[in-house]
């Protein structure tokens, strides 16, 4: 085996151990692994292309097709979501190169471009930026196809890392290059997709010198400005199609979004709310009914009445009806579209059907996070969730080795877990992790514990022994940790943060999330945070939102539960929303509550924006994002035309 080809083994053999996935290398005639969860319409059917590749395969007269149509299928796979299947074909595609040699050394090449080709995208498909970047280091694309796929998985990749605006510019250049109308239509989603990650400053800043992008930039601001008031989107959109008549956007691109909005406002909605109103969980509930009822009043202040939605209020904390009772009721009374219930338990019940007879919007999530019902929708303020944010942020940043330090609790461990598990799979470690009691607020031996300080003195106490004297020393805390993530609750954090610096590990950044903030301006009691970056949602970071006057101005005395307020906010405007979400990866909804996604179990997913304390004050700011290696300027030929 020459060393190239060593090499390439060494580094494929890395990226199965490095997988998430374990499977064996599919053998001719063996079944490919269907995923578990329901698939679309478009999954299916690639799914399908996919057998058929492998059916080709093994009719094949050369190893050289065997190879080629195995690769494809693989492709195929990957954009159908099961990466299980696709690794099996990545397997038998390294098998094979390993053990025979291949008919020349530019079909030598070529196949090995092939291989690092479907790594890359597979590592990409499971959101780990640091082995994608790697692997597309390593490639050298030889056919014009394989060049045109380079310069996508680092769109891609730049993606995954948060460089959206990078990601639009290449995703253009590339647009020239794509003839298939159909990769033209992908194009264009991916490049919705990167502007719908920005922020609406982010989106109002760009400027380019190129049209095209500029017309992308227009479109993204049009259709943003619409998204809570559905009844002059059309026409925007319309406007836009004039201002920019020879757009690719306009191939098809945004006669599908005029759609799906034209079919939101061609029937009139009848909304029913399911909330326990009285009891224990009367003051959460009441604050998402206020955030509900201020949305509706300042959605359909200058509507017609012919698009007015009916909005019913249904309480479900009286024991004498459950809320299937109260579901079927509001369903009789004519309900097109339910948000709620609160209720955990209640949620696991309706994931576990197959399908609701109408759309149901919860305000919490399922235990299940796997369980596809159809016309079940899940939406709530998930703590993990934010976890999730914070260990992407870091490997952005390029910080590799974290140590975790949360609470002896319950909600601690979630945090913990959910930040650990995330972290881990995108290719960061976990160095070290230590927790604290939840019923004191001192916390030096946790964090002497967490940053082996007491091992420092260990050291100290041997070598006196051995000398017999007394010896100057000053303890070092563990130089393997560039991060730290922190689960903490304001008041816990206020003691920890000083506590951090105290054990000479001020020097670290100190990364949590939004439960660090109470939401409002105490300069004395958050100087102690200074230096701390978190996560939170827009509406507590951003304050000019017209409902934010509203809900100081009538519930002044309700300021804990704020972010209750936005939610009950976003509830009622992703009723009109949740057709244009579901099951695009390109579509987003830029809430109160974060920028708004749907995965395929159709649970909403949230982008937060960043803050940081500085002298006090809770300062939003734009995190920089780690360089890659790959830059815009590329050693690889462009593809030719």
């Amino acid at each position: 085996m020459n060393p190239h080809t060593l090499k390439l083994f060494l580094l494929l053999t890395l990226f199965f151990a490095l997988s998430a996935c374990d499977t064996q290398p599919v053998k001719p005639g063996q079944e490919t692994t269907e995923p578990t969860h329901a698939v679309t319409e478009k999954q299916a059917t690639l799914t399908e292309e996919a057998k058929k590749l492998l059916e080709l395969a093994e009719d094949s007269d050369t190893e050289t097709q065997q190879f080629s149509y195995r690769a494809q299928a693989a492709h195929l796979y990957l954009k159908a979501g099961n990466i299980a299947a696709a690794q099996q074909q990545l397997g038998w595609l390294q098998e094979k190169q390993h053990n025979r040699p291949a008919a020349d050394a530019n079909s030598a090449a070529i196949e090995t471009a092939a291989v690092l080709l479907i790594a890359a995208e597979m590592a990409i498909a499971e959101k780990n930026p640091v082995l994608a970047e790697v692997l597309i280091s390593k490639l050298k694309a030889i056919t014009r196809k394989q060049q045109i796929q380079y310069y996508q998985l680092k769109a891609d990749l730049d993606y995954l890392s948060g460089r959206f605006m990078h990601a639009v510019d290449r995703r253009v250049q590339l647009a020239a290059y794509i003839s298939d109308p159909k990769s033209k239509e992908d194009n264009n989603r991916k490049i919705w997709a990167a502007l719908s990650n920005l922020t609406t400053a982010q989106l109002n800043s760009q400027l380019s010198s190129n049209a095209t992008i500029n017309g992308w930039l227009d479109l993204a601001k049009v259709a943003r400005s619409g998204q809570s008031n559905t009844s002059k989107l059309e026409d925007d959109l319309l406007d836009w199609g004039t201002r920019h008549p020879s757009h690719p956007a306009n191939e098809g691109f945004l006669n599908e979004i005029v759609t799906i909005y034209q079919d939101n406002l061609s029937e009139k909605k009848y909304i029913a709310v399911i909330l326990p109103l009285q009891g224990k969980l009367s003051n959460v509930s009441k604050n998402i009914k206020n955030g509900i009822l201020s949305a509706y009043y300042d959605t359909n202040k200058n509507a017609s009445d012919t698009l007015i939605p009916v909005l019913r209020f249904y309480d479900s904390s009286t024991a004498e009806l459950s809320f299937q009772q109260l579901y079927q009721q509001a369903i009789d009374e004519g309900a097109s579209n339910i948000i709620g219930p609160l209720d955990k338990v209640v949620i696991n019940q309706l994931s576990q059907q197959h399908e609701l007879d109408i759309p149901v919007l919860t305000l919490n999530y399922s235990t299940n996070v796997s369980s596809i019902t159809d016309n079940l929708f899940q939406y709530g303020l998930s703590p993990v969730d934010e976890a999730r944010q914070v260990a992407e942020l870091a490997i952005r940043q390029g910080k590799m080795r974290a140590a975790s330090f949360y609470p002896d609790s319950e909600w601690g461990k979630r945090l913990h877990q959910a930040f650990s598990e995330h972290y881990v799979s995108l290719g960061g470690e976990i160095i070290n992790s230590g927790n604290y009691a939840t019923n004191t607020n001192d916390y030096r031996r946790s964090i002497r514990s967490l940053f082996n300080l007491d091992q420092s003195d260990i050291r100290k106490r041997k070598v006196e022994n051995v000398i017999s004297k007394k010896v100057q020393h000053e303890p070092r805390r563990r130089q393997d940790v560039d991060m730290i993530f922190l689960a903490a609750t304001h008041r816990s954090a206020r003691s920890i943060m000083p506590s951090f610096k105290f054990h000479r590990a001020g020097d670290l950044p100190v990364y949590s999330t939004s439960h660090v903030y109470t939401g409002k301006l105490d300069r004395e009691l958050d100087r102690d945070l200074n230096g701390l970056v978190f996560c939170d949602l827009p509406w507590i970071l951003h304050n000019n939102s017209p409902l934010k006057k509203v809900f100081k101005q009538n519930w002044p005395q309700q300021e804990s539960f704020t972010r209750l307020f936005a939610l009950g906010i976003d509830a009622y405007h992703l009723v009109y929303n949740l057709d244009y979400l579901q099951n695009k990866e390109f579509a987003f909804y830029e809430g109160q509550t974060g920028n708004i996604q749907l995965d395929s179990h159709n649970r909403v997913i949230r982008k937060l924006p960043w803050a940081k304390f500085i002298k006090g004050v809770a300062v939003q700011f734009e995190p920089k994002i780690n360089a890659a290696t790959l830059d815009n300027t590329d050693n690889q030929a462009k593809p030719s035309l």
